[in-house]
Order: C-alpha cells, then sequence, then structure tokens
C-alpha cells in the first residue's frame, strides 16, 4: 500500500508538472499574443548571462518552466531587427565575464551588422571591476557605440590566463601510480597526472594559443576604442583603475547608473518610452519571418559519444550522441527542399567511433549531393575537429579553439596505495590480458606495449583521414597535428580550416554552394526538430518520478567487457575520468579538450564510453 502511495503521488507530481511545462510552452510560443508590435521599436537584450551554444533540457537549469533561447536563436533575431524598418535600436545589459570568446564573437558580428544600418546600440555594466578579468564582457561591449559604466563599478579587465593543477606529487605520495600514454608531446591534457608542472612543448603550444586569442582581442577593441594598440596593452596591464579614468582613457564613455543610460535611449528616440525584450519580439507577429529556399542546420554539442548520453533527471544536456547526430544528418540528406546542411559543432571532442561516425555522415551528405558547411563554436577539438573533417567548407571565429589532434589514454593503478592500507586484491582471469586496465594492479610490460600499438593506431587513423580531407602533405600534417591547440586564426594558417568568421557567414556559404542568390532569403530547418527538446524533458520529468520512458533494456555484458578500457580524446588541461561502477576499472582517457571561457580557464571531461575514443 505505501509503495502504491508513493508511485500515485509520484504520477501526480509530474503530471503536474507537465501541465504546468505545456501552459508555459504555449504562453511562451506566443499562442496568446497581443497585437504586432508598431514602431518605433528600441530592443532590449540581456547578454549578463550570453546564451550558451544550445538551449539547455536541464530541469535544474530552467529548461522546463525557462524560455531558454541558444546562441544560434539569439544571433538571428539580432540579424533580422537590422532588417526590420520598425527597429531603431538596441539596449544591452553586459556582464557575463564567463562567456566563450567565439559566441562573443557571434555577437559583436551581429551587433555590428545592426550598427550598419544605422541604428544605434548602447550598453550598461554594473561593473568591470570587483574580481574576475572582465574579459569576455568588456570584448562584448567594445563594439557597443556608447558604453555606461556605473560609477561604483571599476574598471579591471586584466587578460586572459590558463591555470592547470599538476596532480603527480600528490599521487606519489597516495601511493597512486598513472598507467598509459599520449600522442604526442604537445597533448598536454594527461600532463596533469603525469608531470609536476607544463613540459616545454605544452607550454609552448599554450602560450600560442593565449597570445593568439588576447591579440584578436586588442586588435579588435583597440579599433572599436580609437586607441592605440600598444596603449591599450599598457592600460591593460595597469588595472584596476576607477571608472573616471577609464572615461578619460576612453575605454567606456559614460559614468551613470543604468536608468541614466536609459534616459539617453528615450532622448534619442523621443517617443520610445518602454524597451521591447528580445523574448517578445522574437513571438511578434509583425515581425517578418524567414523563408524561400531551405537549409537545413544539425547541431553537434557537448562530449561526443556513441550509445546513451546517460545521466539521470536532472542531468544537463552536456553529451552529442553519435546516432543522433547521424540520423540528423541523413533526415537533413533526405529531405528533399533541403538544399544545404550547416553542421554547427561545439564539442571538445569524444570517442573516435562516434566522431569517426559523424564524419562518414557529413561524407555521405556529400556524395548525396548535398553541400555541407561546418560552423565552429567556441571549442571543435579533437573528435569535434573529426568531426567536421570532410564538410565541404570549414567556417571558425578566430577566437574558436580547434584540432587538438592527437589521443592519449590514462588510468590510475592503486596498488600501492590499497597495500599501505593493508588492502589486498586477487585476480581470476581467462585470457592472457585479461584486467590489463585493472585500478588494483599495474599491467605488464607486454600489455603496456599493446596499449602503445592501440594509441599508435587511433592516431595514424586520425591523422590519415585529416591529411586525405585538407590535402595536407606529411610535413604541413605534422605541423598542425601532435596534439597542438590552436586558435581559428592559427588553425586557418596551418590549413585546418578554410574561413574565418560566425554562422552567418557559413550560412552565406551553403547558399552559394547550393546555388541560392546571395540577395533570397532562406528558412532555417533544424534537424532534430524542436518538439524533441521537449520529448527529452517529459522523459526526464517521467523518470524523476520513477517511471521510464523506455523500454527497459538487460545488461548482456559480460564481466570481460566491464574491463575493457575507454579511449577518450578531448581537448583540456584538466581532466577527469570515472568508474563505470565499484567494480570496474577507470578507463583510459585519449585526448584533450578545451572549453574557451572569459577567464580562459579550459576543462572538459570526457563521458562514460566502453569503446575506444578520440577527443
Amino acid at each position: 500500500m505505501r509503495r502504491f502511495i508513493v508511485g500515485l503521488l509520484a504520477t501526480v507530481g509530474t503530471l503536474t508538472l507537465i501541465a504546468i511545462g505545456g501552459l508555459v510552452a504555449v504562453l511562451a510560443s506566443g499562442a496568446f499574443s497581443n497585437k504586432p508590435l508598431s514602431g518605433p521599436i528600441v530592443l532590449s537584450v540581456d547578454l549578463r548571462d550570453v546564451p550558451p551554444e544550445t538551449a539547455s533540457g536541464s530541469l535544474l537549469r530552467g529548461g522546463l518552466f525557462r524560455g531558454s533561447r541558444d546562441i544560434v536563436d539569439t544571433v538571428q533575431l539580432l540579424w533580422q531587427a537590422a532588417d526590420d524598418p520598425r527597429v531603431i535600436g538596441l539596449f544591452v545589459d553586459i556582464g557575463d565575464e564567463s562567456a566563450g570568446l567565439a559566441r562573443v564573437q557571434e555577437l559583436r558580428q551581429a551587433i555590428a551588422n545592426f550598427r550598419g544600418k544605422g541604428k544605434f546600440a548602447i550598453g550598461f555594466a554594473e561593473s568591470l571591476g570587483s574580481g574576475g578579468t572582465h574579459f569576455a564582457d568588456y570584448y562584448l561591449a567594445s563594439t557597443l557605440e556608447q558604453i555606461w559604466l556605473q560609477p561604483s563599478g571599476g574598471f579591471a579587465v586584466a587578460g586572459i590566463a590558463i591555470e592547470t593543477p599538476f596532480l603527480k606529487a600528490g599521487l606519489d605520495k597516495l601511493g597512486v601510480q598513472i598507467e598509459g600514454g599520449k600522442r604526442y608531446q604537445y597533448k598536454s591534457a594527461p600532463d596533469s597526472f603525469l608531470e609536476t608542472g607544463y613540459t616545454g612543448a605544452a607550454r609552448e603550444n599554450l602560450q600560442q594559443l593565449l597570445d593568439s586569442l588576447y591579440g584578436q582581442f586588442v586588435s579588435d577593441v583597440a579599433r572599436e576604442r580609437h586607441i592605440e594598440p600598444a596603449k591599450l596593452r599598457q592600460l591593460i596591464d595597469s588595472v584596476p583603475f576607477e571608472p573616471e579614468r577609464a572615461r578619460q582613457e576612453n575605454l567606456v564613455d559614460k559614468i551613470g547608473y543604468r536608468s541614466d543610460a536609459l534616459d539617453e535611449v528615450r532622448a534619442r528616440t523621443g517617443k520610445v518610452r518602454d524597451l521591447t525584450s528580445l523574448s517578445d519580439y522574437a513571438v511578434d507577429e509583425g515581425r517578418s519571418k524567414p523563408h524561400g529556399e531551405v537549409v537545413g542546420m544539425v547541431r553537434v554539442t557537448g562530449a561526443i559519444m556513441s550509445g546513451q548520453a546517460g545521466g539521470g533527471a536532472l542531468d544537463d544536456d552536456n553529451v552529442a550522441r553519435a546516432e543522433d547526430v547521424v540520423d540528423a544528418l541523413e533526415q537533413a540528406t533526405r529531405a528533399k527542399d533541403v538544399r544545404a546542411i550547416v553542421l554547427r559543432i561545439d564539442s571538445p571532442g569524444g570517442t573516435y567511433p562516434a566522431a569517426d561516425a559523424i564524419a562518414d555522415a557529413v561524407g555521405r551528405a556529400r556524395s548525396a549531393g548535398k553541400p555541407v558547411v561546418v560552423s565552429m563554436g567556441d571549442v571543435a577539438a579533437s573528435g569535434g575537429y573529426l568531426a567536421a573533417v570532410r564538410a565541404d567548407v570549414i567556417v571558425a571565429q578566430p577566437t574558436t579553439i580547434t584540432a587538438s589532434i592527437g589521443v592519449f589514454g590514462i588510468w590510475p593503478v592503486a596498488s600501492e596505495l590499497l597495500t599501505t592500507l593493508g588492502v589486498r586484491v586477487e585476480r581470476l582471469a581467462v585470457g592472457t590480458n585479461a584486467g590489463m586496465y585493472s585500478a588494483f594492479q599495474a599491467p605488464t610490460p607486454t600489455q603496456r606495449a599493446a596499449v602503445s600499438r592501440e594509441l599508435d593506431t587511433i592516431y595514424g587513423e586520425f591523422t590519415r583521414q585529416v591529411g586525405e580531407a585538407r590535402k595536407l602533405d606529411g610535413a604541413k600534417l605534422d605541423a598542425a597535428a601532435r596534439g597542438r591547440v590552436f586558435s581559428g586564426n592559427d588553425a586557418k594558417a596551418a590549413g585546418l580550416i578554410d574561413e574565418l568568421g560566425g554562422l552567418q557567414l557559413a550560412l552565406s556559404i551553403a547558399k552559394a554552394k547550393a546555388n541560392i542568390g546571395e540577395s533570397q532569403q532562406i528558412e532555417i530547418r533544424h534537424f532534430p526538430p524542436e518538439s524533441e527538446r521537449w520529448q527529452k524533458m517529459l522523459d526526464r520529468l517521467l523518470r524523476l518520478a520513477g517511471l521510464d520512458a523506455e523500454t527497459p533494456t538487460r545488461d548482456a555484458r559480460g564481466p570481460e567487457n566491464h574491463d575493457q578500457r575507454r579511449t577518450v580524446v578531448s581537448v583540456s588541461s584538466l581532466s577527469s575520468s570515472r568508474r563505470n561502477s565499484a567494480s570496474s576499472s577507470i578507463r583510459p582517457c585519449i585526448g584533450k579538450c578545451w572549453r574557451s571561457t572569459m577567464r580562459a580557464t579550459c576543462s572538459a571531461s570526457a563521458e562514460r564510453s566502453n569503446r575506444p575514443s578520440v577527443m
């Protein structure tokens, strides 16, 4: 009876949540929207939290009850607003210092286009100091016509830095040994566990990355704020200082509160008293909706993995399932009215088979006559780069973090720690190499040699695909590989991408490849459709209530399969390994994952997988 009552209450609660979520969805869709907005319109865009690459389906992050708009939707609305004669200006709230630089560049390009149509853009920042580097939020603000800074805010735009904890000495004291290897010297992710500090190669590569990102920032800000680059560098090196000095140095335009900035907006418009939020503008019946030839859009966001995306009912979407991406590409390829495909990638990497499956689907789409253009987000590295490599054209922002053509595989062995604790582990096995990736006993020399051969095989196949797709000879390929991480600028110089720019450029190239006139409008159709996001949230709600929307399956893996090693290719100076279960060993991770943030602190962790992988 107790179980029945608990189940009944859980079901009632779940249905209530679904009903509320459905009502929110209907209201957000504009089903009961008012009459079309009349001009003049000043849009209000809150960028104190820069939109993510994809809207969250997480229940904890408000995917059910809060209308979440991703970076693609936001940028497209800004480009449309630039051509809307009713819209005369833009007011932006600034304050996200941890946004990815490539997403910031997408917004900068949209705002620059908006201003290029003769429309004003004013921004307000409560603070550009008081802790943090404020690198990203000021980079975004600098593209605005006028920057307002609160008198108590301060100015402390301090540059970018990467910090990496090195754990080897601590692990040695604990009696934990790290097994495995990497290909090759620039693949620095496992160095956190294998070294006591940056190697010469890692230091060289990371400094080159920082110099490239910082150089792009200085070049853009100096041009827009009419400050000599050398002077701008000097000012940044002398922070923090008071808002008034920031104004005197032309780093900001006005000192005042948000209400003062809004008064400036109203003074410019005369008749406009109330601003229109971007959400209201999105559902406005008077807004011209895109129509015309269809360009499909497929998204790859998060670690690229095979099988179940994993996670519980409250977990966020941080995994791109290869099966889902391949299916979406195939749907777009089969759709007769889809003229071209834009593949949007924001991924630190993933398992080699999963990334290779996506690359194969891209090749099949092209063979079927559908041009495929890749648009890279904040990061498209290792497996994320492999997924892109067979496209017709690869477009990346100057600050996109990409390449990382290399692999690594590591796992911990705690035999000394267990001995110290008085714990004895015995093994029963059938097969010479059974349990070779054990966390309790070190591998034999023969088994270490087998791991090394596997790393060589994956690296060789990875570089072969890149060399063939990008038409790079041996010397050029070697100079672009070995685990090096590049900014978009440096990747173009190395021949790894084709064009520097954002999503709008990728769409323009897709139109040209599909022989669609430059002045013709297009309709962007997402694969899979947006309705699947609601299906995912429904599944999560059912799991939260103890009900599984999927058919139960039996784990048919034998004991030996629980000891298979995980080979993950990712891009990151910080990485983590996870246990599949209390009884299974920690699988090795192959790769290195970079995530550019406003603080330029990069990290990504590989998700659970029982297959060899590339990140």
